[in-house]
Order: C-alpha cells, then structure tokens, then sequence
C-alpha cells in the first residue's frame, strides 16, 4: 500500500514501479494495476515475484513509482514524473504445505 494518488497529476495514470536492489543496484521494472477501492488514503498494488517483476536478490531495495500513461513503457525517462519513491524488503520465504500429515493408528479390539 502507498500514496500514488497523492501526486498524481495526469488522468487514467499507468504505474511504473522501479525497484533498485541497495547493494548490487540492480534495477527492476513492472507496471502494476491500482486495486484500491477508491480509498483516498491510500493506493493498493499486488506484485507477485516471478510473474509481475522477477528479483535475483533478496534484501532491501528503494522503489520509485512513475506516473504515466502508456500502458507498456518501463523507461522512467519517458513517464510522467515521479509520483511516490520508498523502501521494500524482498523475503525469500519458505512454503509452507497445507496438508496434514500423521501418523494413521489403527487400534482393534476384540
């Protein structure tokens, strides 16, 4: 969750999200869809590692957000201007099974 719409200044904004990995300076594209429901507080993005943007490194990265209005540019250089820049913290986190798994004891009496 950030604060796009609060610098927005052009309309039907496309999001371009720059991430920037703090030790190698790895740089990473995506854009992402607005899924806030209109909420003035706030703006509600969802990135999904391995479709949306594809990160080498876990770790800390900055994050700038452009506003533009081209559907497809990933060049920073050709959007609208910087509307919201940050922290994030990629975690490589293990998956967890949803399954249950015990021992089966079958106790007979006769």
């Amino acid at each position: 969750m950030v604060t796009t719409t609060e610098l927005t200044t052009i309309l039907n904004p496309v999001y371009l999200f720059e991430f920037i990995h703090e030790q190698s300076q790895q740089k990473y594209y995506c854009i992402l869809d607005n899924i806030s429901d209109g909420i003035p507080r706030y703006d509600e993005f969802i990135l999904v590692d391995g479709v949306d943007v594809i990160f080498d490194y876990d770790g800390d990265y900055i994050y700038n957000i452009f506003q533009q209005t081209s559907p497809t540019n990933l060049d920073p250089l050709l959007s609208d201007g910087l509307v919201e820049t940050g922290r994030a913290k990629v975690l490589d986190l293990p998956v967890e099974s949803n399954e249950f798994e015990q021992e089966i004891i079958f106790n007979i009496y006769e």
